[in-house]
């Protein structure tokens, strides 16, 4: 039953009395930034797409074994199987890699120094780097040309240092650990499940062997080293005793970030031994948020609703993604969904000084278009992190108080979606500027130098401007910000992007009104070379690096394989569909073994450009320009960087909005 309207303007007014207990400076404050979010929305069709991703379906998928040399002086030996006869590859990843002797023992022969006997005894070394943008760390790469099955043995001497690193060994062989963290919810306290199985390159799952023992190694924030077994017995996060699958459980007790590595042994199918290693980066926040069941509604306009979801475990002022889905009571007495909501918001003080109210907005207008008019209610409300897309508490439902739908909407009532419907009220262009018109912006990616700088200066684009923020680390959000804030001066803009720069104007098209909210003509408004949408092995590497080179642009959760998936469950279709993006991959010749850099191939799947694989390099739901081989990631690979491929620059140019 609906109540008058005078009832509702009353419940509003209440709502109003105890929401806002907070100093009017704050609340002015918190309604300027405000102001610049986006209020997403999108209709009940799309909702599947917007829920959270099965955390089995982003594992990391290895085929090499990244294993620790300690930071000591002396004599470390280490036995590593070979699985068949075909090329078999050890990388040395250490500041002073270049320092340490090196021997090691073919099956069933003695030692060799591996490299003064290199080329007599077929073996092939490339002095390379392992790195992700333009941070960068020095690697040796040793490929053994048809090596015998069994066991290498392998001793480093690291008397001439006592820096640590990483011996890495990989075969060709297609055997691959899958293992991944079974939660997004990493929060401090709770329960975080590591699971790993074997596949193979076609998904075969435990067909290409089986896991004698497997065991977790977890790096804390604060340095400490917690070692555990894992275990197939249908008790410790596994599924079924005995089926092949492995896990632990694991409870962070601080907040940052955890470093984890996956360590499994056995047998492949053929009988012969196998290690593999799998590393991951976990952003752990420090609070869990625990919601009321039932919010706040008060009226913005005659159109719009802002919805107060009573949360506790947020600060006043913090800023955070909440998505939820909104259902009502049809026709037929069923409960239906209407549309999802969504969007960045902040925790603002509530009459209890130990709860915050999380504001999302409702245009009424989604409601119209539902037969819907009852009971209705918030379903599958999560709250991510801003920065790590950590999942900080979800709940399945929140009952909305009754309230009525102004009657001229009803009166008016269609299934037209209006961008309005999708983004919210676009506020008033403040801009102000002599430039004559819109621009287009040219954005590097991670941790990188001026990607576009030697084709900006062979005049392959025109009329744009470099957005530079050189050799940092942002997340997605804080990247977005700087691209909209670099931009604020301009009219409009359109954007050209390399790496982790696609991901992040996308980011700022979805959550910030900007100058990209403005640019006209061109076909395309956001164009990207190399970016890896779905994350990127290298990022879980990264951080077991960082700790042993202690240099560097450091850790970045959104560039994962779980940190993506996280993200993309908030990019909405209308976003993607202004993306339009290239992928590449090295020249691949019959007669050699190609790679657009010896340090990274052996942690990426073929076909890829040095940094993304092609498979994660796709964003579905935007526009694929098409894959291109002979280029790769960034300078001082195989083949030229993609950046500055004249070609598909001059095309981009050609075809930008601005």
């Amino acid at each position: 039953m609906r109540i008058p309207k005078l009832k509702f303007f009353a419940f509003s007014l209440l709502s109003v009395c105890f929401i806002t207990t907070t100093t009017s400076v704050t609340a002015q404050k918190n309604d300027l930034i405000r102001n610049d979010f986006k209020q997403l929305a999108g209709a009940a069709e799309e909702i599947p797409q917007m829920r959270l991703p099965d955390p089995a379906d982003f594992g990391v998928k290895s085929k090499t074994a990244m294993l620790p040399v300690a930071a000591r002086r002396g004599v470390q030996r280490f036995e590593i199987p070979i699985e068949n006869d075909a090329d078999f590859r050890l990388m040395l990843l250490a500041p002073d890699g270049d320092k340490w002797g090196i021997k090691v023992a073919l099956p069933n022969e003695g030692y060799i120094n591996l490299r003064s006997d290199a080329a007599s005894r077929n073996v092939e070394i490339a002095e390379d780097f392992y790195g992700l943008g333009d941070e960068r760390f020095p690697a040796e790469v040793f490929t053994f040309k048809g090596t015998a099955t069994g066991t290498l043995r392998v001793e480093i001497n690291t008397n001439r240092s006592a820096v640590g690193g990483f011996l890495v060994a990989a075969s060709e062989s297609s055997l691959r650990l899958n293992s991944y963290v079974n939660t997004l919810e990493t929060v401090r306290g709770g329960s975080i499940g590591f699971i790993a199985s074997l596949t193979s390159n076609d998904n075969e799952t435990n067909a290409a062997g089986v896991i004698r023992e497997a065991r977790a190694r977890i790096e804390t924030p604060n340095g400490e080293i917690i070692q555990t077994r894992m275990f197939d017995d249908g008790n410790h996060d596994d599924q079924l005793a005995g089926d092949g699958i492995f896990g632990v459980g694991f409870v962070p007790r601080q907040a940052g970030k955890f470093v984890a590595q996956i360590i499994a042994e056995g047998a492949t199918a053929n009988g012969a031994e196998f290690i593999r290693t799998g590393e991951h980066l976990i952003d752990v926040a420090a609070n869990r948020v625990s919601f009321d069941r039932t919010a706040f509604v008060k009226s913005i306009d005659e159109i719009r609703f802002q919805i107060d979801l009573p949360a506790r475990g947020l600060r006043a002022g913090q800023k955070v993604i909440a998505h939820a889905e909104v259902w009502g009571r049809g026709a037929d007495g069923n409960q239906k969904a209407i549309a999802w909501i969504s969007g960045m918001t902040l925790a603002e003080k509530s009459f209890s000084s130990r709860k915050t109210n999380l504001p999302l907005t409702l245009d009424a207008r989604w409601l119209v278009r539902s037969d819907a008019q009852t009971d209705y209610e918030l379903r599958n409300v999560r709250i991510q992190n801003a920065d790590s897309l950590a999942v900080l508490g979800t709940t399945d439902s929140i009952a909305l108080p009754p309230f009525d739908l102004p009657e001229s909407l009803r009166r008016n009532s269609g299934d037209e979606i209006t961008d309005e419907m999708r983004t919210g009220v676009r506020p008033p262009t403040a801009i102000q500027t002599d430039a004559p018109g819109g621009k287009l912006m040219l954005v590097h990616g991670y941790c990188s130098g001026d990607a576009w700088g030697a084709a900006a200066s062979a005049g392959q684009f025109t009329n744009y401007v470099k957005f530079l923020d050189l050799n940092q680390n942002r997340s997605h959000d804080q990247f977005a910000l700087r691209i909209r804030d670099f931009g604020a001066g301009l009219p409009s803009f359109g954007i050209v992007a390399h790496s982790q720069g696609g991901a992040a104007s996308l980011h700022l098209y979805t959550y910030y009104w900007s100058g990209l909210d403005y640019a006209s003509g061109g076909t395309r408004l956001i164009q990207t070379v190399g970016t890896p949408y779905q994350g990127t092995a290298l990022a879980g590497n990264l951080a077991a690096l960082g700790n042993v080179f202690g240099a560097g642009c450091g850790t970045n959760n959104d560039l994962t394989y779980s940190g993506s998936a996280a993200w993309l469950a908030n990019i909405p279709s209308w976003a993607r569909a202004k993306v339009f993006y290239h992928t590449t991959s090295f020249t691949d010749v019959w007669w050699r073994y190609d790679y657009c850099n010896a340090g990274t191939d052996l942690f990426l799947g073929d076909p890829e450009d040095g940094v993304v694989e092609r498979t994660y390099a796709q964003l579905p739901g935007a526009n694929n320009l098409g894959h291109k081989t002979g280029w790769c990631h960034s300078s001082g690979m195989r083949d030229p960087a993609q950046t500055t491929d004249a070609s598909r620059n001059i095309n981009m140019n050609a075809n930008a909005a601005r």
